[in-house]
């Protein structure tokens, strides 16, 4: 609603800033049936951008499975009002300020979890980047019988019996107490090949097909492939479309890599332990924030950037699957992995610089827009020289001497313009807004495509 109220203020503040159309525009208009250019109006532009920035930011999404134990005897009012927008509030629209304020955090997300998807896959036969999409997102969680329900444990290749078991008996599946979700290295692999769907079970599990995923990618490559023709006849773009080409540009990355993921998969497949059986988690035990609050902050601060915050996490303590998870991925794969998406990072800023020279209402909004651009470029642009650095480090390529001095200056410059570049962020967009307010004249010009086709 106050999107629509905001449109409908910019509507009538542009028809009465911006002044009447130029005679040369208003025969382009008459002429459009020849092939000249037409008019397109202040709602196109608006109408356009938000549905763009819209898939970017909602539907390009593909969340890890938010869990939620059953509730017995609920009234309609909590099950079909409360619950769903308790879900809204809580997960979903934090997911949609993280890809609004910052997206290349997102196509990281997106590029670690398609690498250790693909390390998972390489370990169980006949599975493939989809199961192991699935195993990261929590598509396995461990559940409790209740004490009198019969079941028989599952067999292990090496004929040994496993605490994981097959209830065997009548019982009500509400009184199955939910414990954790489980990592991969949780369930043995003679047992992830019995119970794990196929590949089309999985992709029938989410609420996407490729038909809709391919739909997707057509209408924002539709979008990228009109601001680039504008550019080619020489006609401005707006300052929403400058933000809503950034997001359309990083979209087509993140799709890229979640091709394979299931989306808003909402119910994992659950394992069973009899209820007097223990749970340990297997693999490295987690690690520990620091107790100190400056210390542990800046910790959590570069840990969550760099994407190393599933190394501190422990599994056996969370109800649901960590919103950002992506399995606790070798350093030979971190920090390589986070080069590409902060090389984006920096390049999904510096579309912004298109409308550096832009026609902004006001000189303090053109100053803020330019500030912006270049916190944007600058903040990714340090974490590319953490992750070179430790990836050299990591093949001894500099000595250790050097390591502290080398990281010391782009680490601090990260810190320092942290919170810098989440205004700038904001501020891009406040200003893309406010600028609909006074376009020139030749921002309603459309594309004239018939210089694009070949014709007598």
């Amino acid at each position: 609603m106050l999107i629509l109220l905001l449109t409908y203020y910019l509507s009538q503040s542009a028809h009465i800033k911006a002044g009447p159309i130029p005679a040369s525009i208003e025969l382009r208009d008459v002429g459009s049936c020849d092939g000249q250019n037409s008019q397109r109006s202040l709602a196109n532009i608006v109408g356009s951008c938000l549905s763009t920035i819209f898939l970017c930011t909602w539907v390009a999404v593909h969340p890890n499975i938010h869990f939620r134990a059953e509730k017995e005897n609920q009234r309609w009012i909590e099950k079909w009002l409360w619950e769903p927008l308790h879900e809204i509030v809580t997960y979903k629209l934090p997911l949609f300020l993280w890809a609004l304020l910052v997206p290349e955090y997102i196509l990281s997300w997106a590029v670690r979890q398609y690498l250790q998807a693909g390390v998972i896959s390489k370990q169980v036969p006949r599975w493939t980047r989809t199961h192991g999409h699935f195993m990261i997102m929590g598509g396995f969680h461990l559940f409790r019988l209740p004490a009198d329900a019969p079941s028989i444990p599952l067999p292990l290749k090496s004929s040994e019996s496993s605490s994981l078991v097959i209830p065997t008996g009548d019982h009500l599946r509400e009184d199955e107490i939910p414990v954790c979700p489980l990592k991969f290295e949780d369930i043995p692999i003679d047992i992830l090949k019995i119970i794990a769907p196929t590949e089309t079970e999985l992709k029938d599990r989410g609420k996407s097909d490729d038909l809709t995923k391919i739909i997707v990618l057509v209408q924002t490559l539709w979008f990228v492939i009109q601001c680039i023709a504008r550019g080619t006849q020489s006609l401005p773009l707006t300052e929403l479309e400058v933000v809503t080409l950034a997001y359309a540009t990083l979209n087509l990355f993140i799709y890229v890599f979640w091709w394979d993921k299931p989306r808003n998969v909402e119910c994992p497949i659950r394992i069973y332990k009899t209820s007097a059986a223990s749970h340990e988690e297997s693999g490295e035990t987690a690690g520990k924030w620091g107790d100190d609050l400056g210390v542990g902050w800046i910790e959590k601060i570069v840990g969550y950037i760099v994407g190393i915050q599933d190394h501190y996490v422990t599994m056996s303590e969370k109800r649901s699957i960590p919103m950002f998870w992506s399995g606790r991925i070798k350093t030979s794969l971190q920090f390589p992995g986070g080069i590409g998406p902060s090389i984006l990072g920096s390049a999904f800023g510096a579309i912004h610089c298109i409308a550096w020279s832009s026609e902004f209402p006001s000189r303090s909004e053109l100053v803020i827009w330019r500030i912006s651009c270049v916190a944007m470029i600058t903040v990714p642009l340090m974490v590319t020289i953490i992750c070179a650095v430790a990836v050299a480090n990591e093949r001894k390529e500099i000595p250790d001497a050097w390591m502290a001095f080398i990281l010391g200056i782009p680490f601090v410059i990260l810190l320092l313009s942290v919170w810098l570049y989440i205004a700038s962020r904001m501020a891009t967009l406040v200003v893309a807004f406010t600028a609909l307010r006074s376009l020139p004249p030749a921002a309603y010009t459309t594309v004239d495509w018939t210089t694009f086709i070949p014709h007598i």
